[in-house]
């Protein structure tokens, strides 16, 4: 039991890797309060009642009486909270010259705002934890930058300058901040590939294999618990030897 009494929030949990992480999460002794704008959250917290404590909240990351919410719930129900996972994020795939205005600051908005935000709330209800942490869910592309991605590319880039400032900030606070990127994941993000696609991505990684959320939530673990005591500020590439 790696999360034993730690007192967690995971967003975008709904599917993919936030479900994931939940899910070991869960079963790795925390509480935990999930939220995403599906309502399949319900099915997941039924599933995994039997495990340990679970919370669910359905709403939009970008409504900041949302984010507060969730943090107001944390302390009634738990007094505080130890780990904070900004999971939830969204993919608008398109050339640098076909990108609208409003796609940019919805990317934006969503993948890096939201962080901010929950963040700034996060740390607040950490001051009686006795290991804060705050693990980011960056991307490739953001470490990397891709091709038909460049607002995308650089929403994550932001996350990854966002995840060194606030670790060097945070440090004297003891507030642990680490972001995984994340590879090629095999997600309903992907689904949408051909067979033809798929598989020219699969050659560009060296273990010549899609990743699993569950490989990204096991990264997400070793964050989360004591393992990783003395590791901050650092941007973690879960990606099978993937090169762009």
């Amino acid at each position: 039991m790696l999360l034993k009494d730690k007192k967690i929030i995971v967003t975008g949990a709904a599917h993919g890797i936030g479900k994931a992480i939940t899910q070991i999460f869960v079963k790795n002794g925390a509480s935990v309060l999930i939220t995403d704008k599906s309502r399949h959250l319900e099915e997941i917290e039924k599933t995994l009642k039997g495990y340990g404590e679970i919370r669910s909240v359905v709403g939009n990351i970008c409504e900041e009486n949302h984010l507060m919410n969730l943090i107001k719930i944390c302390r009634k129900n738990w007094g505080g909270l130890d780990v904070l996972v900004n999971n939830a994020g969204i993919t608008i795939k398109s050339k640098l010259a076909m990108t609208s205005k409003e796609d940019t600051q919805n990317l934006f908005e969503t993948n890096i705002q939201s962080i901010i935000t929950l963040s700034q709330y996060a740390i607040r209800a950490m001051t009686k934890s006795k290991s804060p942490i705050i693990i980011n869910i960056a991307s490739i592309a953001g470490t990397q930058g891709m091709d038909g991605l460049v607002c995308y590319s650089a929403s994550k880039a932001a996350v990854v300058g966002f995840t060194l400032a606030a670790a060097k900030e945070l440090a004297g606070q003891n507030i642990r901040v680490n972001a995984i990127a994340p590879g090629f994941i095999d997600t309903a993000m992907n689904k949408n590939l051909s067979k033809e696609e798929f598989e020219e991505q699969i050659n560009y990684i060296g273990l010549r294999r899609a990743g699993k959320p569950e490989d990204v939530a096991k990264c997400a673990l070793f964050l989360a618990s004591d393992l990783s005591s003395y590791i901050t500020g650092q941007v973690i590439g879960v990606d099978g030897g993937l090169t762009t």
